[in-house]
């Protein structure tokens, strides 16, 4: 496809939102700023109790299509919202604190085009709350099959990008509170692999109040929960599949942290 076809592709954009007044305008003026200029982006507000709804209202963005929770509701249910009010070719991710390098999609719709892959990452470093750096780049394979996954998320949620095509009708079960863009990941990776373009191009959001390395361990009961819930199977299996990544967790932030 010729460059400026290319161009004419429709990407969604799907942006869970909740109290994230601080970060929220930067967030959606990373997508607006991207040289790929056709997109929607779909913001889910789940009940936020500050000020980023009026923020959000407040940047009039023409391309934008906002959804509000009535009730507190989750991620998970907010992504599936996204989802399933998509229209774009290609869906991609960003949380309401995290940004994009300007030549992301563009640069990540080549790659996806030019080898016919349907899913697809890239690599992206960390920064803190005031938006400067911390030194770490998150690497990862380039190639990520299912079996893969079920070792560990080896991607993060706002560099992944996939054609809709390829899963229509994608979406995850909604009593995942934790993980569930790891849910989606598995259940792409069925249908497909996972190839990550190999370049920085977007930055995670290192925010004071994330999960500290005690509540980690915490969280163990989430990943058994999200494998019983995904693939029905019993509590023991689940348990097992989560310890193997728990290993693979470890494993995977000694290669592919930099």
């Amino acid at each position: 496809m010729e460059p400026n076809k290319l161009s004419q592709i429709l990407i969604s954009v799907i942006v869970p939102v909740y109290n994230d007044e601080l970060f929220i305008k930067e967030t959606l003026l990373s997508i607006t700023n991207q040289t790929h200029k056709n997109t929607e982006i779909i913001v889910v507000n789940d009940c936020s109790t500050d000020n980023s709804l009026n923020i959000i209202n407040s940047l009039k963005i023409p391309n934008l299509i906002l959804f509000s929770n009535k009730t507190r509701k989750g991620a998970a249910y907010s992504r599936n919202l996204g989802i399933r009010n998509a229209h774009g070719e290609y869906i991609a991710f960003l949380d309401g604190d995290d940004l994009w390098k300007q030549t992301k999609l563009e640069e990540q719709l080549k790659f996806m085009y030019e080898n016919k892959y349907s899913f697809s990452s890239t690599f992206y470093s960390l920064i803190d709350e005031d938006g400067k750096s911390l030194n770490k780049t998150i690497n990862s394979p380039k190639l990520i099959t299912h079996r893969r996954f079920l070792q560990a998320c080896y991607i993060g949620c706002l560099t992944a990008m996939y054609k809709r095509s390829i899963y229509p009708d994608l979406q995850i079960p909604e009593t995942i509170e934790k993980r569930n863009d790891y849910a989606l990941w598995l259940k792409l990776s069925e249908k497909t692999h996972c190839y990550a373009y190999p370049k920085v191009l977007a930055n995670y959001r290192k925010r004071t109040n994330s999960i500290s390395s005690g509540r980690k361990k915490y969280l163990f009961k989430y990943h058994v929960f999200l494998y019983k819930e995904l693939y029905k199977c019993s509590s023991l299996k689940a348990f097992l599949l989560s310890l193997r990544n728990v290993f693979y967790y470890f494993c995977k932030n000694i290669i592919f942290t930099k």
